[in-house]
């Protein structure tokens, strides 16, 4: 497991695109992506549609290979586009399936996140359609396991991916029912959900998340490039469930206080670590269980995602008021004080009121505190719950001058 972050977007889990094959790119317009797909995705769920999946299918196989057929190659000679004027007379004379799925919007959209010359990457086009027909697909799979046609529960996701990804994957887990709540687990965590024993179905395609756990197994049972993504592999998990055994020093499958404090990899400091039982849900005796410590390493991995910062606000939130403070700050910086010693021995003097001001000015923190909700816009934020969870990231921000 990973101490650093992956670059996520700060915002909700974008939906699938393979940006590697795409040579420019506006956040603003990934955005603007978002909002389209999302909008698109609530189609699914709409009481009077009259596209069948199977149809869907057929209009994007017949709309894609009109334009492959009239494609202009780029500069590179490696990439393949579409001009806008070709794109916009095959719209007219393709179905409502299919206008319906690149409207105005989305194309103009698609233009600007291409950026040459008014044409449009096909690689976009082709991402978008298996998007939204594996988005289709799946929801009909998913149906018989939600407890209605909007929701499906934590318990009965878990079914979902033991019977549907498990049985895919060439290299079964040697837990695959533990697998199964370690998906879920990182699922639910990064949609927001980690308290809440559902999770709507509209926001689990959106998400596109299953569709990255496919592209996982896929990878790993070819020996593919793994995608940006890759913590639903098999190596991921076992590291996961490995350190977790290797935490359990009583076999009782939970972690107590104690035994959660030697969790090192990565140095996190025990308040931190401490912290982490205050804002979790704790089996008997106030001990962390599996799914509670698979929060613990995605909040970790997935710093840059609003679902960490709420994590992180929650910790640092020493007072339990909603607000973090110069209080609560100071008291943090004072413990990483006390055992930055122990880890880098030149180290020996940290001065408390300049790390401290450093901090308030990093989130430009108010006499009156910061909200969670102030906090998790704050782009700074990453780098501060680093700073003050993590020894490694604490010396590597010292040292920044040096």
């Amino acid at each position: 497991m990973k101490s650093n972050s992956l670059d996520i977007n700060q915002g909700n889990m974008i939906p699938y695109i393979n940006m590697s094959l795409i040579s420019r790119r506006s956040d603003e317009s990934l955005k603007d992506f978002e909002r389209s797909f999302n909008a698109r995705v609530m189609d699914i769920f709409a009481d009077n549609r009259l596209t069948t999946v199977e149809e869907l299918k057929k209009d994007t196989e017949d709309f894609l290979k009109s334009v492959k057929m009239e494609f202009i190659w780029g500069e590179s000679g490696k990439t393949k586009y579409v001009t806008l004027t070709r794109l916009t007379k095959i719209l007219k004379k393709s179905p409502k399936s299919i206008r319906d799925l690149l409207p105005h919007k989305t194309v103009s959209t698609f233009v600007k996140i291409t950026n040459f010359n008014l044409t449009i990457d096909i690689t976009l086009l082709e991402e978008l359609v298996n998007t939204v027909v594996y988005a289709e697909e799946l929801y009909i799979k998913l149906l018989p396991f939600s407890e209605n046609s909007t929701e499906i529960s934590n318990y009965s996701l878990q079914d979902f991916v033991a019977s549907h990804y498990v049985p895919k994957m060439i290299e079964e887990p040697e837990r695959s029912d533990y697998y199964s709540a370690y998906a879920v687990g990182i699922i639910f965590f990064l949609l927001d959900t980690r308290k809440r024993e559902y999770i709507f179905l509209k926001d689990l395609l959106s998400s596109t998340l299953l569709m990255q756990l496919e592209a996982c197994i896929n990878a790993e049972n070819n020996c593919l490039p793994m995608p940006e993504i890759d913590v639903f592999t098999v190596a991921q998990f076992r590291s996961t469930l490995h350190e977790f055994r290797l935490l359990d020093t009583d076999r009782n499958g939970v972690l107590s206080r104690t035994e959660l404090t030697d969790f090192r990899e990565g140095n996190f400091n025990g308040m931190f670590l401490q912290r982490v039982f205050d804002i979790s849900m704790t089996y008997e005796n106030g001990c962390l269980d599996f799914k509670a410590f698979v929060d613990l390493v995605t909040a970790i991995r997935f710093r840059h995602t609003q679902a960490s910062a709420k994590y992180h606000f929650e910790a640092l939130d020493l007072k339990h008021d909603g607000i973090l403070d110069e209080e609560e700050i100071r008291t943090a910086v004072c413990f990483q004080a006390q055992v930055i010693p122990e880890y880098v021995s030149d180290d020996t003097n940290v001065n408390i009121d300049i790390v401290t001001a450093e901090l308030k000015d990093m989130l430009h923190l108010k006499k009156s505190g910061l909200t969670s909700e102030d906090f998790v816009a704050d782009r700074m934020n990453p780098t501060f719950s680093g700073f003050l969870s993590n020894y490694a990231d604490y010396i590597k921000y010292e040292r920044r001058e040096q």
